[in-house]
């Protein structure tokens, strides 16, 4: 249409111009105009191929990072100075085991004192229910008493508690891993001490692409293992124990969590690197929509200063999109798109330098050619 339009001006112009002297440049102008609107109507048949899904091998591979099966910030209830922290980084430790404790003399008098105003408030209680049930005293007397008495039994299992709560006990068998804090150090109520670790079992973090997610996730995984970087030639199989169900904003990607017991053979501890081993049962083939694709190569637009991108163009509203993508290996006269495209989008295959996302487009049909594809 613009060669057409071009053509007509180169012939008429001249002949205009020497009828009508002066007025080339109003006249061009007014083309132009005229052009510019006849472009913006012209919906321009550009050849298109429909992105097809591809499950790749079904075997695959993740780096991992160790965790601990349980791990615990532990910190004291109550505010104080440590009296006592004898345990060490590493230490391993047995469920009920004293790993802190804190400057407890205040704590121990105002027990005392509390249990001798309970011990006095429960005789006064029950010297004035023998004189209620015998008439002596009135209702709001006994009442009184009572009242008096409830509180200070309170006000003991409030003390007790505090007592308690300078003792800072192993809640399970673990690993101590890390102490925040320091013999003598002045700590708040809820100020981490410790870090205990469960390191009885074993967890491993990887990162789960989001195709694989939306095929079924933990459904579709099979014969899982896992080696650790420490001693690469050792496997331990494993299962998933769960899959979080936030991405990752700069990955995209879901953390899964595989579980396995502690190897007897290695001293596995947490942040030490893995890697997770396994396949992708065959029936996730049949939903692969939402995995790699398979694209035309000529699709594709190799930049040497930029990401090789492609044009995905939407009948709906007849428009071109400039799309980066992540490509694969080659597939015959095809390559692989690992990111960028969902299968069932069209992408153009010719005049791609041409394109820009202002003009209109369509997918052009079959067997045709020029305007009328």
């Amino acid at each position: 249409m613009k060669k057409t339009i071009a053509c007509i001006v180169a012939l008429a112009l001249p002949a205009f111009i020497l009828l009508f002297p002066g007025t080339e440049d109003l006249l061009l102008s007014k083309i132009i105009s005229v052009q510019n609107r006849a472009e913006k109507h012209i919906v321009q048949p550009i050849p298109t191929a429909l992105a097809k899904p591809y499950l790749n091998a079904q075997n695959f591979r993740f780096p991992g990072k160790v965790k601990a099966a349980r791990r615990a910030e532990l910190s004291f209830q109550i505010a104080g100075q440590i009296e006592q922290l004898n345990i060490l980084e590493g230490q391993q430790v047995k469920k009920g085991y004293l790993l802190a404790s804190l400057e407890h003399k205040n704590h121990l008098y105002a027990v005392r004192a509390a249990r001798a105003g309970y011990q006095a408030s429960k005789l006064n209680f029950q010297r004035t229910s023998k004189l209620y049930k015998e008439n002596v005293v009135s209702k709001a007397q006994f009442d009184t008493a009572q009242s008096v008495h409830d509180i200070a039994r309170a006000e003991l299992d409030m003390k007790e508690k505090a007592l308690t709560d300078t003792r800072l006990i192993t809640p399970f068998d673990g690993l101590v891993s890390k102490r925040y804090a320091e013999r003598k150090e002045h700590v708040n109520k809820g100020e981490p001490v410790l870090l205990l670790q469960d390191v009885s079992g074993i967890e491993v973090e990887v990162q789960l692409p989001e195709q694989l997610v939306a095929l079924g996730g933990t459904e579709i995984l099979d014969q899982l293992n896992v080696c650790f970087d420490a001693n690469p030639d050792l496997t331990f199989a494993a299962e998933a124990m769960e899959l979080r169900m936030e991405s990752s904003n700069d990955t995209r990607t879901y953390a899964l969590i595989i579980k396995l017991p502690s190897p007897a053979d290695m001293h596995i501890l947490p942040g030490m690197t893995a890697t997770v081993s396994g396949i992708v049962k065959q029936s996730a083939k049949t939903k692969a929509k939402n995995f790699s694709v398979l694209i035309p190569v000529e699709a594709v637009v190799f930049d040497p200063n930029a990401d090789p991108y492609v044009w995905i163009v939407d009948p709906q509203t007849q428009k071109a999109r400039k799309q980066q993508v992540v490509i694969g290996p080659m597939h015959g006269n095809s390559i692989e798109v690992t990111k960028g495209i969902r299968s069932d989008e069209l992408v153009a295959t010719a005049g791609l330098h041409s394109l820009d996302e202002e003009q209109r487009v369509r997918p052009m049909k079959a067997g045709k050619k020029g305007l009328e594809g």
